[in-house]
C-alpha cells in the first residue's frame, strides 16, 4: 500500500478562504499522495496565488488550468480526470476546496480498494461555523438500482482504481455524454461506476470534516426547511429527472427500465412498486414510493417535456 501512487482531483472555485487548510490535511495524509492536481475554475479572489504558493513550495502539487472559466464544480471535475496521465497513478480522488481529511482517509480507501473493490466512498462528518458536527450516514446496503436514485455518498469521499477511470475517460469523451451537465458529477460517476459492473464499497468509516457554509454547491439536508425545500424540488421532478437522465445518457434501457422510460404517470406508479430496489435507507424507500405515486398525478411538465434523443 505504501507504494501506490494516489493523485488527488482538487477543483477549486473562489475557495480563498478554506483552500489553505484543506491543502494542509492533504500533505498530513499518513499516506502521501504522489500528486495533488489542481484545476482553477475562473476566480476573483486569491486563491490562484495561495496554491501558486504551495504548489512552489510542494513538488507534488501542480496547477493544471487557472483562468479557464468551467461554471461549475461538475464540468471543472470532468476536466480533470480527462487531464490524468493514467500511466503514473494507480488510484484517484475526488477533493473538494473546503472540507479538511482526516490524516488517515487515503491509507483506509486504499486498504479497501486493495480488498477487491474498483471504487470506494465513506461516511463524512459534517460541521459548521457554529461547532454543530453531525456524522452523515451513507454506508447502507446498495440495492440493485440504488445508483440510479441516488449517489454512493459526498464525491469529496470518492476513491478509485485506474481501470474504472480510464473507462470513464472514455465515456466523458464519447458522444453519449452531455458536455452541458453542470451538477451531480458524484452520482454520474456512481451509476456509470455500478452500471459498468465496477465493484464500489461504502465504507463506515468517517474520513473527513464535511464543511457546511451558504457557499455549499450541494451541503447537508437538515431541518424542516431543507425538507419542504426538497419535497418541493422532487415534486416539480428535478430528482427524477436526472434518473431519466442517466439511464438515458448510460443507455440502461432494459426489461426493467423499458416499463418506466420515457416517463410516464403509469411509468411513475410502476417505479413506486420498486422502492424498495431503488434507495437504501427503509425511510427513502418511502419518501420515494410516495413522490412517485404524487408524480404520477401531477406528472410535472419538466418530466412530461423529457426528451433527449
Amino acid at each position: 500500500m505504501k507504494n501506490s501512487k494516489v493523485v488527488i482531483l482538487l477543483a477549486a472555485f473562489n475557495g480563498e478562504k478554506y483552500i489553505a487548510e484543506q491543502i494542509k490535511s492533504l500533505l498530513s495524509q499518513d499516506l502521501k499522495p504522489h500528486k495533488i492536481l489542481i484545476s482553477i475554475d475562473y476566480s476573483s479572489d486569491s486563491t490562484y496565488s495561495i496554491v501558486k504558493k504551495y504548489s512552489t513550495k510542494y513538488s507534488e502539487i501542480k496547477i493544471v488550468s487557472f483562468n479557464r472559466k468551467f461554471g461549475s464544480a461538475a464540468s471543472n471535475f470532468f476536466y480533470l480526470i480527462n487531464q490524468i496521465n493514467l500511466n503514473d497513478c494507480d488510484f484517484i480522488a475526488l477533493c473538494d476546496q473546503d472540507d479538511i481529511w482526516n490524516s488517515n482517509k487515503l491509507a483506509r480507501a486504499i486498504k479497501c480498494l486493495n480488498n477487491g473493490y474498483d471504487a470506494y466512498s465513506s461516511n463524512v462528518e459534517a460541521f459548521w461555523e457554529s461547532g454543530k458536527r453531525k456524522v452523515i450516514y451513507k454506508s447502507q446496503s446498495q440495492k440493485i438500482f440504488d445508483y440510479l436514485f441516488e449517489s454512493s455518498g459526498p464525491g469529496c469521499t470518492f476513491v478509485f482504481n485506474v481501470s474504472l477511470c480510464a473507462q470513464l475517460k472514455k465515456f466523458l469523451l464519447s458522444p453519449n455524454f452531455t458536455k452541458n451537465i453542470d451538477h451531480y458529477h458524484d452520482w454520474l460517476i456512481y451509476a456509470f461506476s455500478r452500471s459498468h459492473k465496477y465493484s464500489w464499497y461504502i465504507d463506515s468509516f468517517v474520513g473527513l470534516n464535511y464543511r457546511q457554509h451558504p457557499n455549499n454547491v450541494f451541503g447537508v439536508n437538515l431541518g424542516i426547511k431543507a425538507f419542504l425545500s426538497r419535497a418541493r424540488k422532487v415534486l416539480h421532478g428535478e430528482g427524477i429527472y436526472y434518473s431519466f437522465f442517466l439511464i438515458h445518457t448510460l443507455d440502461l434501457r432494459n426489461s426493467f427500465f423499458n416499463n418506466i422510460y420515457p416517463p410516464s404517470r403509469l411509468g411513475m406508479i410502476r417505479l413506486a412498486f420498486r422502492a424498495s430496489s431503488c434507495r437504501r435507507r427503509f425511510i427513502d424507500q418511502f419518501y420515494f414510493f410516495l413522490a412517485c405515486m404524487l408524480l404520477s398525478i401531477f406528472f410535472p411538465k419538466k418530466l412530461h417535456d423529457f426528451n433527449l434523443t
